[in-house]
C-alpha cells in the first residue's frame, strides 16, 4: 500500500505561535489529511522525560499511526569539541531507544560536518557512529542514517562512501530531492538505490511542472518502497499549503504508478 505523509516542520510556524502542538499534528495528520504516517521533527516534542515519550507512544497506538520518519535535531555523529561530541552521542542513543519504542521506520541522525570534505578523523568517527547505530536500528526492525541538508551530506561522494562503508541494510538516506550541493542533476539518481525516506518540498522540486513527477519515478524505479513525504517551507497558511502539496504529491505518484 502507497503511504504518505507530511513533515511536521511543515507547521512549525504554526507551532512556534503556540496554534499547534505534537498531538495537534498527530491529530492532523490522522483526521484532517486522512494519512497513517507521521514524520516527526523533534523540535515538537517538549520534552524526553519518560512520561511524556510514553504518552506520545500510547497517542501512536490508539490512533493506529505510523511514524515513518524521525527527525533528530541535536544529536549529530561529529562536533570539533570531543566533550560536545559525546553529549550528542548520548542524545542519539536515547532517540535510538525513542525510535524503538515507538516503531519508526526510519530515524535521522546527521553526520554534524558543515565542511564539503571530511579529515580521517571525522570519516573514521562517523562510519564507526553510523555502523553501531544501524546494528541497533537492524536489531529493532527501522532504518538509520543522514539527511541531504548539512554541507558533508549535500556532498554525492560523501553519501556514496558512507553507505558503502557502513555497509549495513539498516543505514539510509533521508533524501531532501532535489537539495544538493553538487550533482544537481544525478545526485538523487545515485543516492536513490539506498534511500529509505524521502521527503518533497517545493522550494528544490518543481512542484507545478514535470519535475515533481520526475523524481517521482526516478525513485520507483530505483525501487523504493518508503514513505511519499512533503515538507512546507513557506510558513504562512501552513494547513491549506499542506493539503496543497499533499495533493499533488498525491497525483504524482498515482500518475507514476499508472505508467509504469
Amino acid at each position: 500500500m502507497t503511504a504518505f505523509s507530511i513533515g511536521s516542520w511543515s507547521f512549525h510556524a504554526l507551532f512556534k505561535s503556540g496554534r499547534i502542538n505534537l498531538f495537534g499534528y498527530l491529530e492532523s495528520i490522522k483526521y484532517r489529511y486522512r494519512l497513517q504516517h507521521a514524520d516527526i521533527w523533534n523540535g515538537m516534542l517538549l520534552s524526553t522525560e519518560e512520561d511524556y515519550i510514553r504518552c506520545i507512544q500510547e497517542t501512536l497506538k490508539e490512533e493506529e499511526l505510523t511514524v515513518a520518519c524521525l527527525a533528530v535535531d541535536g544529536g549529530d555523529v561529529w562536533h570539533d569539541d570531543p566533550a560536545v561530541r559525546e553529549q550528542r552521542h548520548q542524545k542519539a542513543l536515547l532517540y535510538l531507544d525513542i525510535a524503538r519504542r515507538w516503531g519508526v521506520q526510519t530515524l535521522r541522525i546527521d553526520m554534524g560536518v558543515n565542511a564539503a570534505e571530511l579529515t580521517n578523523e571525522q570519516w573514521e568517527h562517523c562510519i564507526a557512529r553510523y555502523r553501531e547505530y544501524a546494528q541497533f536500528a537492524h536489531d529493532h526492525g527501522f532504518q538509520v542514517g543522514p539527511q541531504t541538508h548539512q554541507r558533508a551530506s549535500l556532498v554525492l561522494q560523501n553519501l556514496k562512501r558512507l553507505h558503502e562503508e557502513t555497509a549495513s541494510p539498516a543505514f539510509g538516506i533521508v533524501l531532501n530531492v532535489s537539495r544538493w550541493a553538487d550533482e544537481k542533476e544525478t545526485g538523487d539518481a545515485l543516492v536513490a538505490p539506498f534511500t529509505v525516506h524521502a521527503q518533497f518540498d517545493r522550494a528544490f522540486v518543481d512542484f507545478a511542472g514535470q519535475g515533481l513527477l520526475h523524481k517521482v519515478q526516478l525513485l520507483s524505479q530505483a525501487g523504493y518502497n518508503g514513505c511519499w513525504s512533503l515538507e512546507f517551507r513557506g510558513g504562512a497558511n501552513e494547513y491549506i499549503e499542506a493539503e496543497h502539496d499533499l495533493l499533488t504529491l498525491r497525483r504524482a505518484v498515482k500518475q507514476s504508478q499508472d505508467e509504469a
